[in-house]
């Protein structure tokens, strides 16, 4: 910290505020730009081949929208985290330190005070100024060591202001590179479209960079999150190498640890046949350790992100997906009159090819339980509210920095052009974003759907033909580790 520095708290959570309010203002602009592009390309009656290679471009300007959309995205997260680093206090060099240099000068008169009584104490012969002395010696050195607390109490309030920087450093370099690409984007559109021609570079690096970006920092550029089909689908079309890691990944787990691969091939049926629960929570694990891939891969010992022969960027959904579930699956918390246990129940399931799901108390029980195996403290919370509630419910744990699974019975979801999709049964999805218009954004087998809250199956559960109609939220909460 230097004399010239000043933080306040209050001012700058404003700001943040303030900044991620217009920036998501500008995201949803951008989302109607997208849509007024989609209607315009999408127009029956033009045709031509001058427009066939207009839609070519808007397919380039889709990716340019999406881009700004994530690199929006980065930036409201690096404003919540810089309002949540700043903490609580007003740091003002000025004052820190000219308290901290007068501190040290009451240091050095009391010091100087306390030799003197010494000096005087040596030549006394009085035994009464002896005593007289020695206490007023002792009164200075209490002086001095206050003195000596007060300067550190300050010093101190120094490096809580380099600890506040040293965290925030790293803020707002993302959207940059982003921005970057964008530009080198536009400036490749740009030349592209030649005498009513456009011609399309596919190997365009400035579109495989920006697409490996936008996986990096949100689900963008086809991550729409995991699929619990996924697995399964690798395990019969992957390579050799890809069963391999499968074969070893089941096998480490105890319950498994003798599996066949037909057995293994069953198993990863019935994830299939379960597993919304399971890929549910993947997606928030994958959402938090976005931008820290490091961490991620010496917590859960394999990498975040696969890189192809071309240099594409995916994120490992399948590998975590498989870990989530071995880890997890047929768990249940055991209790006596002295602890708690665990018990692997083998009879929960329908078959070994069909599971039976999990419930909101199995969630709570299960993904804490993985998370604390690994020293990552996680909170679940069943939040209990009326189905008209629940999009002002999702709104209210963003706000506070949550994720939210939301489940639902039946499942009545729309996708991104508006089609229906729909089935009986209960399903558990990751909450990705909320519209102006009521919706809720998920993401359920690897794609984007949306969800009407207010849907009649949920509000009047009582006229479903299944009986047990619901909708309901649990909100996820990663913990700081002391």
């Amino acid at each position: 910290m230097q004399r010239s520095d000043y933080l306040n708290p209050a001012d700058i959570k404003r700001q943040c505020t303030q900044a991620v309010k217009r920036i998501e203002e500008d995201r949803q602009a951008l989302k109607l730009i997208g849509k007024s592009i989609d209607a315009f390309a999408g127009d029956q009656e033009i045709r031509s081949e001058s427009f066939d290679h207009l839609k070519r471009q808007l397919e380039d300007y889709h990716i340019v929208i999406e881009a700004m959309q994530i690199a929006g995205s980065a930036d409201m997260t690096d404003f919540r985290c810089l309002s949540g680093s700043v903490g609580s206090e007003v740091l003002d060099g000025e004052t820190i330190f000219g308290q901290m240099e007068n501190a040290l000068r009451m240091k050095e008169s009391y010091q100087a005070g306390g030799e003197m009584y010494r000096r005087k104490m040596k030549t006394a012969e009085d035994a009464f100024l002896l005593t007289y002395y020695y206490w007023k010696a002792r009164q200075y050195e209490a002086l001095t060591e206050n003195s000596q607390k007060l300067y550190d109490k300050w010093s101190r309030k120094t490096q809580d202001f380099d600890e506040i920087v040293m965290k925030t450093d790293s803020l707002f370099t993302d959207s940059e590179q982003i921005i970057w690409l964008i530009q080198k984007g536009q400036e490749a559109m740009a030349g592209a479209f030649r005498d009513g021609v456009y011609i399309k570079d596919e190997n365009s690096e400035f579109r495989r960079l920006l697409m490996n970006e936008g996986i990096r920092l949100g689900m963008g550029y086809g991550d729409r999150g995991g699929d619990q089909n996924g697995p399964y689908l690798l395990w019969q079309r992957g390579s050799d190498a890809d069963r391999d890691i499968m074969r070893e990944l089941i096998h480490s787990y105890g319950e498994y640890a003798d599996y066949s691969d037909k057995e293994i091939e069953e198993l990863l049926q019935k994830l299939n046949s379960e597993g919304c629960g399971y890929v549910a929570f993947a997606n928030i694990i994958v959402d938090e350790y976005r931008r820290k891939e490091e961490e991620f891969e010496e917590i859960f010992g394999f990498p975040l992100f696969l890189e192809n022969e071309d240099g594409d960027i995916s994120v490992d959904y399948n590998r975590l997906i498989v870990d989530l579930y071995c880890a997890s699956d047929n768990h249940k918390k055991g209790k006596n009159l002295w602890k708690e246990y665990d018990i692997y129940d083998e009879k929960e399931d329908l078959s070994s090819v069909i599971g039976r799901g999990t419930t909101p108390e199995d969630r709570i029980y299960r993904f804490e339980r993985y998370m604390d195996g690994y020293d990552v403290p996680v909170r679940l919370e069943n939040i209990e509210c009326d189905p008209k509630e629940v999009y002002q419910k999702c709104k209210e744990e963003a706000e506070l920095g949550n994720r939210v699974i939301i489940s639902t019975c039946p499942v009545r979801l729309e996708d991104e052009r508006g089609e229906p999709a729909q089935m009986d049964g209960g399903h558990a999805m990751t909450v990705t974003g909320l519209t102006e218009d009521g919706r809720i954004e998920v993401t359920s087998w690897g794609e984007k759907y949306y969800i009407l809250p207010e849907d009649p199956d949920y509000t009047a559960p009582e006229k479903n033909r299944s009986g047990n109609a619901y909708i309901k939220i649990q909100s996820v909460r990663f913990e700081e580790v002391d």
